[in-house]
């Protein structure tokens, strides 16, 4: 929602886009042609970024704009932050010139970023606007079509998005009309702003998505607002790092991935309290997206760290480049399919559905009084910890006989115990909760490195049966691996009972 300068301005708004010839289908879609106020409004509009020399503001997760339209000059900071996966920080102000005053920006975060330094002009976009605005019971959403041209850096790129920005009324409005829409018209979110996309025409490298930003929690909000803190972050975070993982890049995945277990971890800590059936169906669906993701993280660890560490140990170079270029094809491959899944609309509902629900208390507890959603975090977080907990110590128990499948599961019921006191820690004594940690984050690298271990020797047999020439690299592998397993194994015991012996830090009320 644009604001002038205040503590906290924000922008919340969805961004499609658009395929050629959707726009008819939009003109007819029933949620717009019912809902809208009067006939769209057109207008051209040219828009300058600046950045300074060093591109600090940029560096800063933020954007800075001026905007001509209509005879009107409007100068915007926009900024990334803890806004969840649509919100933004937004300051405008009308300005006289071409260029932005950096005095404006006194009053906001990035007032010490450009104190010393020059703003510089660093690209632009050139597009006609069309606008509606539609109202939806008690809420005002501004639908944008913009059509027009990107250029940066002696390149243009195509700009072709549909914006559906609240002006007034609940968030959770907002998300329910983008999945009216989005489900007659198979849209895709756009992860990249404008000012993204002109960052890496600049560049040649999508932006480096942050990570995430945990929400500090107090522990008197109720345990639906703090889901929905959470899985914003969460959902943000997912997002932001989608561009570095479409252009194959290896933390981009990575970041990808993790995004999706922290979410997976957040559904299970509250599990008691959301309704069944629409928790499970979102597991269902972030599990999936894991695992395209899972294999193609899988081929990055093998072809960037596996078999470097193999050749530094001996590996003689020769069978080294042939085991390389075979993982490489299917690392490729792995990679390819993680395109078409973003190409499919499967990830855009995923964060549709979970941000439109986490902003409805009856719909995420499944009850009209939100149940024990209603509660405080207070009340609610000591014993969804517990429960965790119990489930990793019975997963653990008798470790030394476990088969290496059964503590592949306690890795994993460890990572949500310790992801959920991550989302949690505001209401932890800072220190204690440090210390257990520290003995989560051992077990969990000893059990880490057993899988692997497993992991890189089911790959290397995987290139191995359409290679008979790979043999020595594999078995060479594949004994390396039993030293590392070896190793790993050795010194878990230890390391679980040092874990068991540590108690669960209290929830304080703060």
């Amino acid at each position: 929602m644009t604001a002038h300068p205040n503590p906290a301005p924000t922008e919340l708004e969805v961004k499609f886009l658009l395929p050629h010839g959707a726009e008819a289908a939009l003109d007819l879609h029933p949620a717009l042609r019912s809902g809208a106020d009067a006939s769209p409004e057109v207008r051209d509009e040219v828009t300058v970024y600046f950045d300074t020399p060093g591109h600090a503001l940029t560096r800063a997760g933020a954007s800075l704009r001026v905007r001509h339209s209509g005879g009107e000059r409007v100068q915007t900071l926009k900024l990334r932050g803890a806004y969840g996966p649509f919100g933004r920080g937004e300051w405008e102000w009308p300005v006289d010139g071409e260029a932005p005053d950096p005095g404006l920006l006194a009053t906001t975060p990035m007032a010490s970023v450009v104190a010393s330094d020059s703003l510089e002009p660093v690209f632009r976009a050139e597009v006609r606007r069309t606008v509606r605005t539609v109202r939806q019971g008690d809420a005002v959403i501004e639908v944008v079509v913009d059509i027009g041209m990107l250029f940066a850096n002696g390149a243009r790129e195509a700009i072709r998005e549909l914006e559906l920005e609240l002006m007034e009324g609940s968030p959770a409005a907002l998300y329910r009309f983008a999945e009216s829409i989005q489900a007659d018209i198979p849209l895709l979110l756009g992860a990249e702003a404008k000012s993204d996309r002109g960052w890496r025409m600049l560049t040649g490298r999508p932006r480096a998505a942050e990570k995430a930003i945990e929400p500090a929690l107090r522990p008197d909000i109720s345990g639906a607002e703090a889901f929905r803190r959470l899985s914003g972050a969460t959902l943000a975070s997912l997002l932001a790092n989608q561009p570095a993982a479409a252009a194959g890049g290896v933390e981009g995945v990575h970041g990808m991935r993790i995004a999706i277990r922290r979410m997976r971890a957040l559904l299970a800590l509250f599990r008691p309290h959301l309704a069944p059936e629409v928790e499970e169906r979102f597991t269902g669906m972030l599990r999936r997206l894991g695992r395209v993701l899972g294999e193609a993280r899988d081929w990055d660890v093998f072809c960037v760290q596996t078999l470097p560490e193999l050749a530094r140990t001996g590996l003689d170079p020769l069978v080294a480049r042939a085991l390389l270029r075979a993982a490489e094809r299917e690392r490729e491959a792995a990679h390819a399919r993680v395109g078409a899944e973003f190409a499919s609309p499967a990830l855009t509902r995923t964060v549709l559905g979970l941000a439109a629900w986490a902003e409805d208390p009856a719909a995420l507890s499944g009850r009209a009084d939100g149940g024990a959603m209603a509660r405080s975090l207070c009340d609610l977080a000591g014993p969804l910890e517990k429960r965790l907990r119990r489930e990793v110590r019975r997963r653990g128990r008798h470790i030394r006989r476990r088969p290496e499948e059964e503590l592949h599961d306690l890795r994993k019921a460890l990572k949500k115990l310790r992801y959920a006191l991550e989302f949690l820690e505001s209401l932890h004594r800072h220190k204690r909760l440090k210390t257990y940690l520290r003995h989560c984050k051992d077990l969990q690298e000893r059990l880490g490195a057993l899988n692997d271990a497993a992991v890189a020797v089911a790959l290397a047999e995987r290139l191995a049966l359409s290679n008979e020439g790979l043999g020595p690299a594999v078995t060479e592998l594949r004994d390396g691996a039993a030293w590392r397993r070896d190793a790993a194994l050795g010194g878990l015991p230890a390391a679980w009972r040092s874990f068991k012996q540590q108690s669960l830090p209290k929830v304080v009320a703060g």
